[in-house]
């Protein structure tokens, strides 16, 4: 795991590195479980890097990309963003286009839609299944957090963008710097039918919210020292 600048305790690096492992896993079981991706192998790192200093982001490119937004509220304060290149999303499409073929055909065939799979837009069909996999995936991430930390939060609608000037990112990333707010970089990049496939996740919470997950992550460290020290 790459701290950037930040200075961390051997227990709070454990802990996201935790945290990337659990979120991660779950959120490849739901991609294959839900969405029928059979993902042959994966790979996952973390970075935290202050403001828009990250050298993950560097391998975006300048090219088109897909993002999905949301704020978190409540315990814990900020913004998450999702972003996929066109060249993923493309291939995203071509590894899921005989799988919505057959999920089309058969709502074709029940009355359920009039349009036959040969008539849809695959490529708007994609933004929704992407909406919807964003979805699933902050909430498994926030979900991880509370397990590390105890910390509840909560995010809103995910917002989807086809960014073809990267503006998205651009505002994200100035946002976080202007504030000075520490982000978590999580790059996944998972392997289906051969094809690399690479999502990133940036979560910027405000400096409070990050100070607040390192302080619930010591505590947990003190009670489990003391907690050990009581059995022996």
């Amino acid at each position: 795991m790459n701290t950037g600048t930040h200075s961390l305790t051997e227990k709070q690096v454990d802990s996201f590195d935790q945290f990337l492992m659990d979120g991660t896993e779950k959120a490849l079981y739901a991609l294959d479980s839900m969405f029928g991706l059979d993902i042959d192998s994966s790979d996952s790192s973390i970075e935290i890097a202050p403001g828009g200093d990250s050298g993950i982001l560097d391998q975006l490119g300048d090219g088109t990309l897909y993002t999905v937004s949301s704020a978190m509220v409540g315990d814990l304060q900020g913004r998450i963003l999702l972003l996929m290149r066109s060249s993923d999303f493309i291939s995203m499409i071509k590894v899921m286009k005989p799988i919505l073929k057959l999920l089309l055909q058969s709502a074709h065939d029940a009355g359920e839609t009039a349009k036959h799979p040969d008539d849809v837009d695959f490529h708007k069909e994609m933004m929704d299944i992407l909406s919807e996999m964003a979805n699933i995936m902050i909430g498994l991430y926030a979900k991880a957090i509370y397990k590390i930390c105890d910390i509840t939060t909560h995010y809103s609608v995910p917002k989807i963008l086809k960014d073809t000037d990267q503006r998205a990112i651009r505002k994200f990333l100035a946002t976080s710097g202007k504030k000075g707010r520490p982000q978590l970089v999580i790059q996944n990049e998972f392997y289906v039918m051969d094809k690399p496939i690479n999502l990133w996740f940036l979560i910027s919470p405000t400096q409070k919210s990050f100070d607040k997950i390192l302080q619930k992550i010591e505590q947990h460290a003190e009670a489990d020292g003391a907690q050990a020290a009581l059995t022996h």
